[in-house]
């Protein structure tokens, strides 16, 4: 079954309603949860997040500096070994992935940035983890046809970026399921 991840923005207006965030896409199914180490310090931001969550894996995507390595043990600890760290492909839209710690071993996974399905080139017989990092559909439907698409190209998962619609698109990703309002409406 493929999997979903979000990437949160980096920034944050209300601290409450962004971890309320984080654990309801955790609730909703969300396999990963990924931000930017851009705006705030990373680090502390994946320790709040694994302090509120139990299940959801936890990654941040480089784009600048070094990583602090006793940082990442430390939060493979607070988290129970679910951080994960992208590092850029030099060269190319993506990034590999390592779990926390190890970017000395081999790669957990890929990320490809992608715009469809057919631009997905991996064999699906390895054991890496390979997910594309596309754009959220505009509907209900488009979500539907892009996980298959992408599921029958042999990808682990899907990255979104968070907008309003994705914890609707989590909680009810079939098109006509809309059984939630009929049980709160009665």
């Amino acid at each position: 079954m493929l999997q979903v991840a979000v990437r949160l923005p980096a920034t944050i207006d209300d601290v409450g309603e962004y971890l309320a965030d984080v654990t309801a896409l955790e609730s909703a199914g969300a396999a990963a949860i990924w931000i930017d180490d851009t705006e705030l310090e990373p680090w502390v931001l994946l320790g709040a997040m694994a302090a509120v969550t139990h299940r959801v894996r936890l990654g941040c995507m480089l784009t600048t500096g070094s990583v602090p390595m006793q940082s990442l043990a430390t939060l493979q600890k607070l988290s129970r070994g679910r951080i994960m760290v992208g590092v850029p492909l030099p060269g190319q839209a993506g990034a590999t992935i390592f779990a926390a710690g190890s970017k000395t071993e081999a790669a957990t996974g890929l990320i490809h940035e992608v715009e469809s399905a057919d631009q997905l080139n991996h064999p699906r017989d390895t054991h890496i983890e390979v997910w594309a990092a596309i754009a959220v559909p505009p509907d209900r439907a488009a979500w539907v046809e892009a996980l298959s698409a992408y599921e029958a190209a042999g990808a682990t998962g899907v990255i979104v970026s968070w907008n309003e619609r994705v914890l609707d698109l989590l909680r009810n990703p079939e098109p006509d399921d809309r059984t939630d309002l009929l049980i709160s409406t009665g």
